[in-house]
């Protein structure tokens, strides 16, 4: 069991190292970054307290958008990189199980992901800090630990998004169809919620059952826009 730990977190370290040296996860970090500083451009705007609620809004909006996109992309992207550089091979050629390869790769990206979440979660937090600070109110209005609690949950998201496109990525001989097929489940999973609420009002048994099988067979992601 410690044997296979190791060679599991092996596999996640090297992930990890080949995904932070990708040029895709920095345009999205300059992206996100940019999108968040930019809110600062309301500060010519009296808009008051809800200044606040709109950068907090965007804020995870960003964080929800370009998380989701990085999820996928990376998942995808550094699974087929191993099978094309052949890497892949030279390592299921030790005595590294499919299982702990796969389990290693999610692990790497979700240490990716964590990067991503924590760097836009502080960014957030100043500069909701420097707005609410220059609004002048005597008490504070804001709860922090709100945007870390969300930046948490989706984080979660990101983990679950990441393990699908990896599954996908394990039977899939093409890495533009793991791509399309992870973000036709993503919006699947996003939208599942209102397949369930179309359950309850359909009387059509065949139909009624093949709503029903949507609603389990899919994630309701909807269940993490807690923001």
């Amino acid at each position: 069991m410690i044997n296979a730990f190791l060679k599991t977190w092996a596999v996640a370290q090297l992930t990890f190292t080949e995904a932070v040296r990708q040029r895709f996860f920095y345009v999205l970090l300059l992206i996100g970054a940019g999108m968040l500083l930019g809110t600062g451009f309301f500060q010519q705007f009296d808009f008051g307290t809800e200044e606040l609620k709109f950068i907090m809004d965007f804020g995870f909006g960003t964080l929800f958008f370009l998380g989701s996109l990085l999820a996928i992309t990376a998942s995808a992207q550094l699974f087929y990189s191993e099978i094309e550089n052949r890497t892949a091979l030279t390592l299921l050629a030790k005595p590294v199980r499919n299982w702990e390869f796969l389990v290693g790769k999610f692990f790497g990206i979700q240490l990716l992901m964590l990067s991503f979440v924590l760097f836009l979660s502080v960014l957030l937090v100043v500069m909701l800090w420097w707005r609410e600070s220059a609004l002048g109110e005597p008490t504070r209005l804001l709860d922090y630990r709100d945007v870390w609690c969300y930046g948490l949950v989706q984080w979660g998201r990101f983990g679950i998004l990441c393990a699908i496109s990896l599954m996908i990525g394990s039977f899939a001989r093409s890495y533009l169809f793991t791509l399309m097929l992870s973000f036709l489940i993503m919006m699947v999973g996003q939208l599942q919620y209102l397949a369930r609420d179309s359950y309850i009002e359909v009387t059509f048994m065949p139909l009624r059952l093949l709503v029903q099988g949507l609603g389990i067979l899919f994630p309701n992601l909807q269940l993490f826009n807690i923001g």
